[in-house]
């Protein structure tokens, strides 16, 4: 198999994992979920999802004002 990296633009909030659930999916809370820290993620096409903490800040860092305007 070969390496591939991959780059998209999201946006995102932090958010803990059981505020996603019962706020953003509208799902019952499910016994014993852990409330982790994390992200809600927003993609282009508008698909929401969570990412626990770690994952999304391995995977991204905020764009700045002067990369914003490169991309604008």
């Amino acid at each position: 198999m070969k390496t591939y990296i991959g780059t998209k633009i999201v946006n995102a909030e932090p958010m803990e994992e059981v505020d996603f659930f019962v706020n953003v999916k509208k799902q019952e809370l499910i016994s014993g979920r852990d409330n982790r820290p994390g992200y809600l993620v927003v993609y282009e096409d508008g698909y929401q999802s969570w990412s626990p903490k770690e994952t999304f800040e391995r995977a991204y860092r905020e764009v700045t004002d002067e990369e914003k305007k490169m991309i604008g």
